[in-house]
């Protein structure tokens, strides 16, 4: 159940609770762990857990952000064809964030997504049915054989078959039934159903990407959203948006940033040797070889005759030079001011890094899809 409730500051939140007369031990675990999870999560298109509790009949609940309404509203008023890729890249984000962090949701469908009219953005919501591949979860929980765990419509076929695996690919065919909605404004099951190409031909491409999508087998199927959004790029490739982890922070991020430690904060010198003309400066962090090319290559900076970037010799986060004992003090202060040099030449050398990995990624979709056309092409209109 699922309620709006106000703050002492008058604000809006919302608040699902878990019926103490329909709680089971098992449902219990799965509502704790969906907590742990959404807690955790600060990526927008996944609901936040902001604060958990229990009320005096002892129903448990937690307090999320309030929206405006669910995915099944916005579709019920009709969505414009330009509207709906926008739109659905914010679902397969949200679904793709979860996968790569081991989470699948196993139940999803347009009233578990949520849509905010202020900012017009859609979370991915009730998890509490996902299957959790972290192993420091609160809670193990397994699935009773007689469990129906997935709304019927939306379930992939494996979903529906005592005993049969079930894993993110299940997420990809509930994916191709709510894109296909999303513009037709029907569920395609069967055969003779509408196809994305009958309400917007522009968009025609995307009946192939969702047959795809929704295959029997989930062998079949994209392995992963990536591939999804791969597939989508061959013929609009800002529609969707790449995502990857993060090394700094372990969240999901935009391919496109830029999240080299190195790059965002310069090493510091927290420490120096001297012994017998040999100067060894030390870091508070190893270097990596793109840090120490970045500092070859910064372009101006001043030293002292002799004692250039490249006369510096490093193994993990300390630097080795040759000095005397006048020219400690000078080689010091010329090494502190190229760290920050440096790991802003690294910034600039990973932006180029990847303005040309998207120059060639858009290169290989162009030449994908000219193949692929030329494929069906051939298939049209050749006759035996």
């Amino acid at each position: 159940m699922v309620c709006e409730a106000l703050d002492s500051e008058g604000s809006a939140y919302a608040v699902k609770i878990l019926d103490p007369t329909k709680t089971t031990s098992s449902r219990l675990k799965r509502f704790k762990n969906e907590i742990d999870f959404c807690s955790k999560n600060s990526h927008k298109n996944i609901i936040r857990v902001l604060g958990t509790g229990a009320t005096e009949a002892g129903a448990t609940f937690y307090v999320m952000p309030l929206y405006t309404c669910t995915l099944r509203e916005v579709m019920s008023k009709g969505i414009k064809p330009a509207a709906v890729l926008p739109l659905f890249n914010q679902i397969l984000d949200g679904i793709e964030a979860a996968h790569l962090q081991g989470v699948w949701h196993r139940d999803l469908k347009p009233e578990n997504v949520l849509y905010s009219l202020a900012n017009e953005t859609l979370a991915v919501a009730d998890f509490g049915i996902a299957h959790f591949e972290e192993e420091d979860l609160l809670t193990a929980v397994e699935t009773r054989p007689n469990e129906r765990l997935a709304n019927f419509l939306y379930a992939a076929p494996e979903q529906k078959i005592r005993g049969r695996s079930v894993d993110s690919r299940a997420d990809i065919y509930a994916l191709a039934l709510i894109l296909h909605e999303m513009f037709t404004g029907d569920v395609p099951l069967g055969t003779g159903h509408r196809k994305i190409a009958d309400v917007a031909p522009y968009f025609s491409y995307l009946d192939a990407i969702a047959d795809l999508m929704r295959r029997q087998s989930p062998d079949e199927r994209p392995a992963s959203v990536a591939d999804i959004k791969g597939l989508v790029q061959r013929y609009a490739y800002e529609a969707v948006s790449l995502q990857r982890l993060s090394q700094i922070s372990g969240t999901v991020i935009n391919s496109r940033e830029i999240d080299e430690p190195l790059a965002q904060s310069p090493p510091r010198l927290v420490n120096f040797e001297w012994d017998r003309g040999q100067l060894t400066l030390i870091l508070d962090r190893p270097i990596t070889n793109e840090w120490k090319r970045a500092l070859y290559n910064m372009g101006s900076y001043s030293s002292i005759t002799g004692k250039p970037p490249s006369s510096f010799v490093f193994d993990g986060n300390r630097a080795v030079v040759g000095a005397r004992e006048h020219e400690v003090q000078s080689v010091i202060d010329h090494f502190k001011r190229w760290l920050p040099i440096a790991s802003g030449t690294l910034k600039s050398m990973l932006e180029q890094d990847a303005r040309k990995r998207d120059a060639n990624r858009r290169e290989q979709l162009r030449l994908e899809r000219e193949a692929e056309e030329q494929r069906l092409r051939v298939l049209r209109n050749i006759r035996i």
